[in-house]
């Protein structure tokens, strides 16, 4: 396929001849089979204009359009609009000139990074930023680093993801293509998902978290591939292309209740469309012992699986379709099926209400294995305890369920803001410094309608397996015989020649998205590698840690709240608790 430079200047109709440069853009185009192009504007920075130019880009063969009112230079030298854009191969940069307007563009370019070029319908992302739920059609074309075309066709949707991270400037996004691809040999899929990892200067926190994940063998842990995303010729900057937390026999190979559910309703037009029930109102994650789901008129014969949960805030809870929150507190809502009907719920919420009661009940570790695989649940905890991270039982914390089989923590997920990157103080921990445990001292949070997002007094499941010295025995067990050494490879591979190969992609992000306050190019690669040698240094730190203390029951190793902060958190979990407990006696849940 034969690249396009594509530069416009913009129509200036009405304009002198020396006020003809005040917009342009250039692009990369594919000539494809169905005839959309692939173009990629220039960005305005700080200091310059910049063109981010991925390695596909053959000057040679590109052409360089643009609209002025007067005659365009590049460097003094006359171009014509349709004309090679050979002039820009091999330069780092070039000064466009109309009459007495000039402007100096930087050329940047990308190697050793895919690419995935997206145009909408509606030529703009307005709509999605404007709702996160709002789904916009496309086409979308992805190239591999050896320019080969890993889809280039129809995109049946993209739009927003994530919670904290949707508020962000540079956003993730959810993609669905309109068949299945086996991108990258990550399997075939539709759905996928862009992760921004905006809050992570060092862009590898989610690659070693999964690398090392993978090295261990924890189950359905997700695949990726760096890119660089272009959305209706905007470099949006460098992404995570990740497969999604989703049952599909190259994802969370389970039975999918979503497809089972549509077969048992053939007279139902749009599952998504029937009226919810329970308790969905905007408190409702508040609400202990209480459950949500679909008006679904029938069940598949076995209902006994597969499910994927999440647990998560409560204030977040009214969001969701399907959920349940348990007696202690903790709101959960289905990932898979989204769209759960009443009995699904009750089976799901009195399964893992055993659960829970078994952990809070100090059961043995057989006992609580009748509802969730120990296996699972070690690698969870010990997973979370290095890699730091501060949402581990609260938030983005998954757990699946086969048909008549137990509970099984993961897959994991979502560690932009893991590996001393959390910019929040939590329980008293300070989850930056790696020479203490944090995951096994958390607690749930903001459990009542009043409070404090901390007024609480529960802990997390991982916090009360932590306690037991069965429990712990076996994380030791399963740190020596496999983490130390699975972790500490993909810490060194990704921190070394996984961050060597995505530089220029950092580089490039960095100018779009001003990551360190620099346009400087050696700036940027000095800042970065001092960033990801923070990663490695945590990880390593950390793993020292575990090292020399796992096995034993962990004693808190942070501040406790003083007593008259201790005392109000407590006053105000017995309000919230009255208040919540008024709202469903006067029947409230759904009304305010």
């Amino acid at each position: 396929m034969a690249a396009l430079i594509c530069c416009s200047f913009g129509c200036f109709t009405g304009f002198a001849a020396d006020e003809a440069i005040s917009d342009f853009s250039v692009g990369v185009v594919e000539e494809k089979e169905h005839g959309s192009q692939l173009c990629v504007d220039w960005f305005e920075g700080t200091d310059a204009m910049y063109l981010f130019v991925p390695q596909s880009i053959n000057f040679a063969e590109a052409k360089v359009y643009f609209t002025a009112n007067g005659d365009v230079y590049a460097d003094g030298v006359k171009i014509t609009s349709g004309s090679s854009a050979d002039f820009l191969a091999d330069k780092a940069e070039v000064t466009l000139t109309s009459g007495s307007i000039s402007h100096k563009v930087k050329i940047i370019a990308i190697s050793d990074v895919s690419t995935v070029f997206i145009e909408t319908e509606s030529g703009s992302l307005d709509s999605v930023h404007a709702d996160k739920e709002h789904e916009e059609k496309g086409e979308i074309t992805i190239i591999g680093v050896d320019g080969g075309i890993e889809y280039d066709g129809e995109l049946d949707s993209i739009k927003g993801r994530g919670n904290s991270t949707w508020g962000l400037a540079k956003k993730p996004y959810n993609i669905k293509l309109e068949e299945k691809t086996n991108l990258f040999g990550m399997g075939k899929s539709k759905k996928w998902s862009l992760l921004a990892n905006h809050t992570d200067p060092s862009l590898v926190r989610n690659s070693l978290a999964f690398t090392a994940a993978e090295n261990a063998g924890l189950a359905y842990t997700p695949k990726f591939e760096p890119v660089d995303v272009y959305i209706n010729g905007e470099y949006m900057g460098a992404y995570l292309l990740t497969t999604r937390v989703e049952v599909d026999k190259t994802r969370v190979d389970i039975d999918n209740l979503e497809d089972l559910n549509e077969d048992a309703n053939p007279d139902v037009d749009d599952i998504e469309a029937l009226p919810r029930g329970g308790v969905y109102g905007t408190y409702s994650g508040y609400l202990e012992g209480t459950r949500k789901w679909v008006e679904i008129p029938n069940d598949p014969e076995d209902i006994t699986g597969g499910y994927i949960l999440e647990l998560e805030l409560p204030g977040r809870y009214d969001d969701e379709i399907s959920g349940f929150v348990t007696e202690n507190s903790q709101s959960v809502i289905f990932k898979s099926p989204e769209y759960a009907s009443e009995n699904e719920v009750i089976y799901m919420a009195s399964y893992y209400q055993l659960f829970e009661n078994a952990v809070h009940g100090n059961q043995s570790l057989d006992e609580i294995g009748e509802y969730c695989n120990i296996d699972s649940l070690v690698n969870s905890y010990v997973f979370n305890e290095w890699v730091a991270n501060h949402d581990a039982g609260l938030t983005s914390t998954y757990l699946y369920k086969p048909v008549n089989d137990t509970l099984y923590a993961g897959p994991v997920w979502d560690f932009d803001r893991a590996f001393g990157n959390c910019d929040v103080i939590r329980f008293g921990l300070d989850y930056n410094k790696p020479a203490q445990w944090t995951v096994c001292h958390s607690k749930l949070r903001n459990v009542s309608i009043v409070g404090s997002g901390e007024a609480t007094q529960i802990p997390t499941f991982y916090n009360l397996l932590a306690k037991n010295q069965d429990f712990a025995a076996l994380c030791k067990q399963k740190w020596i015989s496999c983490f130390d050494a699975a972790f500490g490879s993909a810490a060194e591979y990704i921190t070394t020649d996984y961050a060597a190969a995505i530089e220029d992609s950092v580089v490039a992000n960095a100018i779009r998205w001003n990551i360190y306050g620099t346009t400087d190019v050696d700036a940027i690669k000095a800042a970065y590698a001092a960033a990801v040698d923070k990663v490695a240094d945590f990880a390593d730190a950390k793993a020292a840690f575990i090292g020399a203390n796992i096995g034993t029951v962990a004693t808190y190793g942070a501040a406790e709240k003083g007593f008259f902060e201790s005392l109000g958190d407590k006053i105000s979990v017995i309000i919230g608790n009255v208040i919540e407990k008024a709202i469903v006696l006067f029947g409230l849940e759904n009304i305010i």
